[in-house]
């Protein structure tokens, strides 16, 4: 009995271990934007309604108004907390970030050109 016990709680924690090994699994509501220090979050999220999930399959699906949905791969570091966003709607749609996570707070700092520099964007992790 003790063995099959100890078989269970291995596979439990192995089990949560997987789902969020990287972190940035789950899906993200989004909570401010800045853009050149300025906080625009009333023009991308207005209905307070917009989300990225990441999924264990390396795809992301992200939604809400006024942008609506868009899908595509990520790859995310670990070692030095990069994402890369490679989006279905194209290159042009390719985004580059810095990421620190604090508690169940994600903020992203955008890299790769002086545009996405300008870009921070803060997420907190939905209650699901």
């Amino acid at each position: 009995m003790k063995y099959l016990s100890l078989v269970a709680i291995t596979f439990l924690l192995a089990s949560c271990t997987s789902r969020s090994e990287n972190g940035i699994s789950g899906k993200w509501m989004m909570y401010k934007v800045v853009q050149s220090g300025q906080d625009v979050t009333e023009q991308h999220d207005p209905h307070n309604e917009r989300y990225i999930s990441f999924n264990a399959d390396s795809t992301f699906k992200s939604g809400g108004r006024p942008f609506g949905e868009n899908t595509g791969k990520y790859s995310f570091n670990t070692d030095n907390k990069q994402l890369f966003l490679d989006s279905d709607a194209g290159e042009n749609d390719d985004s580059y970030w810095n990421v620190t996570f604090k508690g169940d707070t994600m903020h992203w700092q955008g890299f790769g050109s002086d545009w996405a520099e300008d870009f921070e964007i803060i997420q907190v992790r939905a209650n699901e």
